[in-house]
């Protein structure tokens, strides 16, 4: 029996509270998502897996260091674009953390943040960014951050024998900084492979129509994302839109606003005056698995939050993702994931003129070779999947039909 430590902020089977899940999702539900999704590939009988550690880096180091080399025999780690520019000091801590471990460590799925021209140009020479914003770190500062990206991935290296990565972007950008390109693997998203090899997307039906129900996912730190909200909350009065991150969800939950709207676009669904907000049309979901069961209702859903649109995918439906960076252009690439560059749009785009650009016949001819790749990658770094014979899935997913009902807390105005 392999005893696996993976890093979560919540157990998969667990129905947390709408406030107590939006305190542990790390900031940002599709954490979530992707931590779920690694759970269930290894759920293997051969393995005993733990949930857990994901504040272990920023608590006592050291008694999560002599816990996980008492109790396990292997710690994977789902990531997210841990490689953001002002996460320095959360990555050093982090290497710190590796280093000590005397177990096999699995990176699983991190991912590079920078402007999306970066990703069209030469990545080896990328500087790390902020969520929508334009204005990079200086060289200097750059300089500072990628010798603590290069120290993480070394320290991983040590106590793994590949080092998975979400898309090509990210491989060469941890190969400029002088890591080897044997052992840098590109394996995508975890997440988009939560429910196994025969998993497809079916094609949806269209048209898209003023009564069709329709998801969007905003990222209000995007610039110009706005007016996309607005022009749609008004064409399609059964749209509705998920919330990912903290502060949304707490306005959702208590119905007080945690922005300083001073500071933001106020035609984002991110203040208790939004018209979304104010009609019941906002969502907190404090499960991943009722968030991709509801999305899964849906006729069609888009937007610029790269796991709102995979929790669509995993549900089984269309999506539309308005890449806005190297991250998320970089996983709709390589997943063949239909999108659109949102720099390039000459006017906020509709669900409708979306719709018809979606086409989800390239995702689902690489699927296979995908999946292929990324069972491969933890077969390298000594994990067994549940694909690899005897399994625990049916104990796993009867575990999670509760959390697969659980509907979405919906604004409500006081």
């Amino acid at each position: 029996m392999t005893r696996i430590l993976i890093r979560a902020a919540q157990d998969p089977s667990v129905v947390l509270g709408p406030m107590a899940s939006a305190e542990r999702m790390g900031a940002n539900a599709g954490n979530l998502l992707y931590a779920n999704g690694v759970v269930r590939t290894l759920a293997a009988r051969s393995n005993k897996i733990d949930t857990g550690a994901f504040d272990a880096h920023l608590v006592d180091r050291s008694a999560w260091i002599r816990k996980i080399n008492k109790r396990y025999d292997h710690y994977v780690v789902p990531l997210a674009n841990v490689f953001r520019y002002k996460n320095g000091d959360s990555l050093e801590a982090m290497t710190q953390l590796v280093r000590g471990l005397d177990v096999p460590v699995t990176v699983v799925g991190v991912g590079a943040q920078a402007t999306i021209t970066a990703a069209q140009e030469d990545a080896t020479t990328i500087r790390m960014g902020k969520t929508g914003g334009r204005k990079l770190p200086s060289v200097e500062e750059s300089a500072r951050h990628d010798d603590r990206v290069r120290a993480f991935v070394e320290a991983v290296l040590e106590k793994s024998v590949t080092f998975g990565v979400r898309g090509p972007v990210t491989k060469a950008y941890l190969v400029g900084l002088g890591l080897p390109d044997d052992r840098i693997e590109v394996i995508g998203c975890p997440s988009v492979f939560t429910w196994g090899p025969d998993f497809r997307v079916h094609q949806g039906e269209g048209p898209i129509t003023a009564d069709s129900m329709i998801s969007m996912n905003v990222d209000y730190r995007v610039r110009g994302i706005g007016e996309v909200v607005e022009r749609n909350a008004e064409l399609y009065p059964r749209l509705t839109s998920p919330s990912q991150d903290l502060k949304s969800a707490r306005m959702i939950i208590t119905g007080e606003d945690q922005f300083d709207m001073t500071k933001r676009d106020p035609r984002t669904p991110i203040h208790t005056g939004h018209r979304l907000y104010r009609e019941g049309r906002l969502q907190f979901f404090p499960t991943p698995w009722g968030w991709i069961s509801t999305l899964g209702r849906m006729q069609f859903v888009f937007g610029n939050r790269l796991h709102g649109n995979i929790a669509a995918i995993l549900g089984g439906t269309p999506a539309h993702l308005l890449a806005h960076d190297s991250r998320t252009l970089e996983l709709a690439q390589y997943h063949a994931i239909p999108y659109s560059n949102f720099h390039e749009q000459d006017a906020p785009p509709t669900a409708a003129e979306l719709w018809e650009r979606t086409d989800y016949t390239a995702f689902n001819e690489a699927y296979p070779a995908r999946f292929d790749t990324y069972i491969d990658f933890l077969h390298r770094n000594g994990l067994v999947t549940a694909y690899d014979g005897a399994n625990r899935l049916r104990k796993l997913d009867r575990s999670i039909a509760k959390a697969q009902a659980t509907p979405p807390i919906v604004s409500r105005p006081r």
